[in-house]
């Protein structure tokens, strides 16, 4: 079993959840070579990637929105 490393309103999250949905996000938006902070006294998570035109950009996931993108 995984460990859960953060915990919002009542859920909890494993590592592998929070890097599956910084995914998500990350290619939702277009995004390639995603990788993602935690950042809990910030409640989000800083996603880095790259975008088409070789820019590289950091946006952010809030936990409130984690749901959407956790599978």
């Amino acid at each position: 079993m995984e460990k859960i490393i953060l915990r919002y309103r009542k859920k909890g999250y494993t590592q592998t959840q929070l890097e599956a949905a910084a995914l998500a996000f990350a290619q939702a938006k277009g995004l390639s070579d995603s990788n993602m902070i935690v950042y809990n006294d910030y409640e989000e998570i800083a996603v880095f990637g790259t975008e088409k035109a070789g820019k590289k950009v950091e946006m952010s996931l809030p936990f409130t929105q984690l749901e959407k993108w956790v599978k």
